[in-house]
């Protein structure tokens, strides 16, 4: 079980930051052609994009150990 008593605001604000720059990056790797060609923007990947960085992030320092 997660401690969710250590769920704070500046943890939560550092995984917003961290899933901003993996999930930028991530998402010009994914949908390159559809950001800068003519392919069609999958929606659902490019937010899954940014959620999966975010969550992994807060599962990281919420399980370790200290």
């Amino acid at each position: 079980m997660l401690p969710l008593h250590k769920l704070t605001i500046p943890l939560l604000f550092k995984a917003i930051k961290t899933a901003a720059i993996v999930g930028s990056s991530l998402l010009l790797i994914n949908q390159f052609d559809a950001l800068f060609g003519e392919d069609t923007l999958r929606v659902l990947p490019a937010i899954l994009t940014y959620c999966v960085p975010f969550l992994v992030f807060l599962y990281g320092n919420l399980s370790k150990e200290s």
